[in-house]
């Protein structure tokens, strides 16, 4: 069974040091990028599918970066605009008329997100209309849209789960270690955008959305999540 390497965790092990120096003294490799394909082939960093992990290793070098305990190239256009989500010149039309019931509007369907014409309407629909907005998602993440002849009726994102949670630990019941393998296979429901006043239509969606995720995971990623969390903001 394919268990999540511990990027960070073995980067900064005592171990790894004299490898990691080796990695960083080459003077060939003069970006970032480039020192984290190194690395990662160096210390077997693969997901399930075999691929390098190469943003999630970057991420962690620059983290042993700040707390001063390696020295990186200076990244690459760091303030660039591209690293903002992208968005449509405009927000996106407003359905038109909506039933009150889910009965009324008749098919819909859910659209996976893989095009950059989708990811950029979907960050519109969050910028525009979601209390939270739009960011940039953590890790293994999947987005939906929800379209029907009305227009588009709803959004919802997946990403990489939160690092620590004492009551998810707890009700999962599992040891520091099994954390640490298989917490790739908890998801965060960080984002579910429902646009129209519809009777069902949000319980629906949801409903269809976690009979879908699993499989939609494992083809991009190769493993299927296990559990779902998210959060709710207090009364």
């Amino acid at each position: 069974m394919f268990q999540q390497n511990q990027i960070l965790r073995t980067l900064r092990a005592p171990s790894s040091r004299g490898a990691l120096g080796q990695v960083l003294s080459d003077r060939s490799l003069d970006n970032r990028t480039a020192i984290a394909h190194r690395v990662c082939e160096r210390f077997g960093f693969f997901d399930v599918k075999g691929r390098t992990q190469v943003a999630t290793c970057a991420k962690a070098l620059s983290r042993l970066e700040a707390r001063g305990l390696i020295a990186l190239p200076a990244p690459v256009n760091s303030h660039a605009k591209g690293n903002a989500p992208r968005l449509l010149p405009a927000p996106v039309a407003a359905p038109e008329g909506v039933p009150l019931t889910l009965d009324g509007i008749g098919d819909w369907t859910l659209e996976l997100v893989e095009s950059d014409a989708q990811r950029a309407l979907w960050n519109t629909l969050m910028h525009h209309e979601h209390p939270r907005g739009v960011t940039k998602f953590v890790g293994a993440q999947v987005r939906y849209l929800v379209k029907s002849r009305h227009g588009y009726l709803a959004a919802v994102g997946f990403s990489a789960s939160a690092l620590r949670l004492a009551d998810r630990e707890r009700y999962l019941a599992w040891s520091e270690a099994q954390r640490r393998a298989f917490q790739h296979h908890v998801v965060c429901l960080s984002r579910f955008l429902v646009r129209v006043h519809c009777k069902h239509l949000a319980s629906q969606v949801l409903g269809r959305v976690l009979k879908r995720l699993p499989m939609d995971m494992e083809r991009r990623y190769g493993y299927r999540p296990w559990v779902v969390e998210t959060y709710v903001a207090p009364d």
